[in-house]
């Protein structure tokens, strides 16, 4: 029996990395990954059972990772103390951002015909539900009510392709997070104000 190497493996998920920032999931080719892999198309199968179990193996745990936060975004109990659980889950975002800028902008932007191609999709609404809670609990303890979220379904794009656009033009892992947290800063402080409540 022949053992799988892990050289192999690392060289063949290098090389189909830059296949799949090059051309997309959609336009990747197994040969192309195979060859540029220094193997053939058959060993390359004895690693990754497809094109899509490849994307997997690269996307899928940085997908995760990112749902798994999304999800305790969601868990937290809205209070006067919950913007501060917020910041800290936000910083920890932005960490995965730093450390996996690459597989994100694949992520945001390569991913047609995967069954990720939906992601910027599923992110916009998250934000967009996560700053509608956090306004309309700030805005009650006022005696305020938010009428509309238009406001904050728009900013919430804006934000999504806003990091789609980082992640794709810049490698610098530091630089990712900190203009990603600078888009947040523009894009949401002062959103009361914004919003013309």
């Amino acid at each position: 029996m022949q053992y799988l190497k892990d050289e192999v493996r690392d060289k063949i998920r290098k090389e189909a990395i830059k296949e799949f920032r090059t051309v997309g999931y959609k336009g990747a080719s197994i040969r192309t990954i195979a060859s540029n892999s220094n193997t053939s198309v058959g060993n390359l199968y004895k690693y990754f059972d497809s094109k899509e179990a490849l994307y997997e193996d690269i996307i899928g745990s940085v997908y995760n990772r990112l749902m798994n936060y999304i999800n305790q975004f969601h868990e937290v109990e809205l209070n006067d103390k919950a913007c501060n659980v917020f910041y800290k889950l936000t910083e920890e975002v932005t960490g995965i951002f730093k450390e996996s800028s690459l597989e994100i902008a694949i992520l945001l932007n390569k991913s047609q015909g995967s069954k990720y191609e939906n992601c910027k999709n599923t992110f916009i609404d998250f934000v967009t539900k996560i700053v509608t809670d956090i306004m309309c609990y700030h805005l009650s303890t006022q005696g305020k009510v938010l009428q509309d979220n238009f406001l904050i379904y728009l900013l919430a794009n804006n934000l999504v392709e806003s990091i789609s656009i980082i992640v794709d033009q810049k490698n610098d892992g530091e630089e990712v997070r900190s203009l990603i947290l600078s888009i947040i800063d523009i894009l949401y402080k002062d959103i009361e104000k914004k919003l013309n409540v």
